[in-house]
């Protein structure tokens, strides 16, 4: 991520804390939380008359597939690994869950004035 030494901020950052990510060929939603440096898959459906996406006024970006997020996401981050972590079950070998993550300026300052 882009930071800025002299304002002691990021200067590349969402206007929020967190938003919303649609990726279009998988019709998944992703919560990302900039503050934690962590992303995951949601239940929300997109188009959900009640409880979608779409109509509900909440802030998100679309990325056509999974490959525009991860740039996306190395991007925000300065290039720093950006890490995908998945539950496999043993039995089925079906993913049962997966969250990204990553290491915020949040995070080293708070390292760092801690000896």
């Amino acid at each position: 991520m882009k930071y800025d030494n002299y304002r002691n901020n990021d200067s590349i950052k969402s206007k929020s804390n967190s938003e919303y990510i649609y990726i279009l060929d998988e019709e998944t939603i992703w919560f990302v939380d900039y503050i934690l440096g962590v992303a995951f898959p949601t239940p929300i459906n997109f188009v959900d008359v009640e409880n979608g996406l779409y109509g509900s006024g909440l802030p998100y970006r679309e990325f056509s597939d999974y490959l525009d997020f991860q740039n996306f996401l190395e991007e925000i981050t300065g290039g720093q690994e950006v890490s995908l972590e998945s539950l496999v079950n043993p039995g089925t070998f079906q993913e049962t869950s997966s969250i990204i993550r990553w290491v915020t300026r949040y995070a080293i300052q708070k390292g760092s004035a801690n000896p």
